[in-house]
């Protein structure tokens, strides 16, 4: 049984790493025209999607789950859906001071 549990948190880890695709930030922006006097501004905002605190949070929520909650795999589960779920909250928060500047056209 011990052996079965390990090889299921053992995938469980390796899961989420393997099924999001990675998408360079760049990618993701948008622009909102803004115009001063006779000079063209354009806003231009990067949008993180927060794979890395994601995928973080989701490890540390499976390693800490089962203590804190227990119930053993049940636990590695509840633990690895809310550990990713905060880590990505987490990882957009930090980087969201970051995400727009104006540019000059």
């Amino acid at each position: 049984m011990r052996k079965m549990i390990a090889t299921l948190s053992a995938f469980a880890l390796a899961m989420p790493v393997a099924a999001i695709p990675m998408a360079p930030a760049s990618a993701q922006s948008h622009y909102k025209g803004k115009s001063t006097k006779s000079r063209a501004y354009y806003k231009k905002c990067r949008h993180s999607p927060g794979h890395a605190g994601l995928i973080g949070g989701a490890a540390v929520g499976v390693l800490a789950g089962p203590a804190i909650i227990g119930h053993g795999l049940l636990g590695a589960a509840v633990g690895g859906v809310g550990g990713a779920f905060g880590g990505r909250a987490i990882d957009r928060t930090i980087s969201a001071k970051n995400r727009c500047y104006y540019v000059r056209r």
